[in-house]
């Protein structure tokens, strides 16, 4: 099997993280004197792999298993080498990123230049591997989810960084504030006029007036839902109506952003209960 990805986030327009899926490298050595990002490593080899490991402050061998995790800060040294194939998920999470959630959320690190999220050498942390897992889950499905979707996750995972393993890991998070009618508001207007768009967390945030990295929790907050799925809901509502007028079903995807009809016809079913076709055909 050649040593490249199987899977790769480069077409895809996530700006503030690169995912990319390895299957059976072979053995050989991996050398980055300065890394440019954050990196996170998942391990997915089905058994244990030993390994040689270097960073910033460490240098030791051991076995990786399924579910340990590498963490790096961006601006660190990362070498490794192995001695069977090996299997993993890569994640380069921008600093820029990083250093927006941190000011967002006043932790101490803020201001003070590139967070540094400390180095971790086959850890085990269920709620990176999941979020991980979600991303490539959406990235092998073609990023149905939307930009929304990869910017909410890529936000939940820096916060998550910052408050486990950053510098401001024992500061408590600001208690949440209320999400005011008017900023509500402009959150739903934008969304209503952008459902034939790729909708971003950074412009939905904006049209709120409120920081990205409150949006999500405030949102939920306000509506029981996360931003992408209120706009996957509120695309089949509209598609709804669109199908009461008459429109053909590949008209409707087209028109309110879906990739193709079967990404309309699965959120459709999930939500609705039938498919597009079984709803029009109701209609008659």
């Amino acid at each position: 099997m050649p040593d490249t990805p199987i899977a790769t986030s480069e077409s895809m327009e996530w700006t503030d993280l690169k995912l990319s899926g390895w299957e059976g490298v072979s053995p050989q050595e991996a050398f980055e004197p300065e890394l440019d990002r954050h990196l996170l490593v998942l391990h997915r080899t089905p058994g244990p792999v030993r390994v040689f490991e270097r960073a910033d402050g460490y240098r030791g061998d051991g076995v990786a298993r399924p579910g340990d995790i590498n963490l790096f800060s961006a601006g660190d040294l990362s070498f490794c080498r192995w001695e069977e194939s090996l299997s993993f998920i890569r994640l380069d999470l921008s600093p820029a990123l990083t250093d927006r959630v941190a000011a967002e959320l006043e932790l101490p690190q803020a201001g003070t230049g590139a967070v540094d999220l400390s180095r971790r050498i086959r850890l085990r942390d269920d709620r990176v591997s999941q979020i991980v897992q979600w991303l490539y889950e959406d990235l092998n499905q073609g990023g149905l989810g939307g930009k929304l979707y990869a910017d909410s996750l890529a936000r939940m995972l820096s916060v998550h960084l910052l408050h486990r393993y950053g510098v401001a890991s024992e500061r408590r998070m600001p208690g949440p504030r209320r999400f005011a009618r008017r900023q509500l508001d402009g959150a739903l207007q934008y969304v209503h006029a952008h459902l034939d768009q790729d909708i971003s967390l950074e412009k939905l945030a904006a049209a709120a007036h409120v920081s990205a990295s409150h949006l999500v929790r405030l949102f939920r907050e306000a509506t029981g839902l996360a931003p992408h799925q209120y706009v996957i809901r509120e695309r089949i509502r509209r598609a709804q109506a669109h199908l009461k007028a008459g429109l053909p079903i590949q008209e409707v995807a087209a028109a309110l952003g879906f990739s193709d009809q079967s990404h309309l016809h699965r959120h459709f079913k999930r939500i609705v209960g039938v498919t597009p076709r079984e709803f029009a055909r109701g209609l008659r």
